[in-house]
């Protein structure tokens, strides 16, 4: 009954527009623009706020994952690199042991230079002879040694390593004399 609309009858009226309400009406929703855009601004900041907090809880728990995985990671490397783990792997998969007296040759200078032998025991060896291969007692450069250019025996030229080859030269080979 209320949703039945009746037609005018007075085809003579006209509406005529009230300016002045028109004037109010465009004056408030003129004011009420600036409150709702600092309302809406408002909303905004608190919305990014509250985004803001839950990525910076994404990102520590992160942080903390990725600071227990290098926790992990150093104690794998130090692990790795223990002299005990090195030793262990050198003699066992390598094949490797300690230097001889004749594989250590000291760094002077540019030139590789063989050590000089110890001075040999009278009860064990004769005078003049070095316990060491191709390195007379005097302590000079054997004839085929890297300081005077000539392949000895033993050189990459026959096959197997020379005791002056890099391959040979322990890593303590420069303790001597403030290397």
């Amino acid at each position: 009954m209320y949703a039945v609309k009746k037609p005018v009858e007075n085809p003579y009226l006209i509406r005529e527009r009230d300016r002045k309400k028109a004037r109010e009406l465009l004056a408030f929703s003129v004011a009420l623009i600036p409150p709702l855009c600092v309302l809406f601004w408002a909303m905004r900041a608190n919305l990014e706020t509250i985004q803001i907090g839950y990525q910076l809880g994404r990102l520590e728990k992160q942080r903390e994952v990725l600071l227990e995985k290098r926790r992990q990671l150093e104690v794998e490397r130090a692990n790795a690199a223990s002299l005990a783990r090195t030793e262990l792997i050198a003699r066992a998969s390598l094949g490797l042991g300690p230097a001889r007296p004749d594989q250590i040759i000291l760094v002077q200078g540019k030139a590789l230079q063989p050590v000089p032998a110890p001075l040999p025991r009278v009860d064990q060896e004769p005078a003049g002879v070095s316990p060491s291969a191709g390195v007379p007692a005097t302590g000079s450069p054997a004839a085929g040694s890297p300081a005077t250019g000539s392949p000895a025996a033993g050189s990459p030229a026959t096959g197997s390593p020379a005791a002056g080859s890099p391959a040979a030269v322990p890593a303590t080979a420069s303790t001597e004399e403030g290397f």
